[in-house]
């Protein structure tokens, strides 16, 4: 179980580390775990075993706008700290 668990943990790892790359390069992604992904014709596309787990589909594009920026946050010591104290 705990081999399975690793190898699942590392796999979601490395789709981060691509997400983030794609992201330097300046496309557009998104990782997607919805229901398409468990589907007898989605796993026979990408050939997926009966003994292998699909952890989510890369769609990727290209942004059609650059969002402006986000606005200024208050320090979290307003906040957070206050009812720590």
């Amino acid at each position: 179980w705990i081999h399975s668990y690793l190898k699942f943990a590392a796999t979601c790892a490395a789709v981060q580390n691509v997400l983030l790359s794609l992201h330097s390069e300046g496309i557009v992604s998104k990782w997607a775990t919805g229901p398409v992904i468990r589907t007898p014709a989605f796993r026979s596309l990408v050939q997926a075993q009966d003994d292998e787990l699909v952890v989510g589909l890369i769609m990727l594009g290209s942004g059609g706008r650059i969002p402006k920026a986000p606005c200024k946050r208050r320090p979290l010591q307003d906040d957070v700290l206050q009812d720590l104290s």
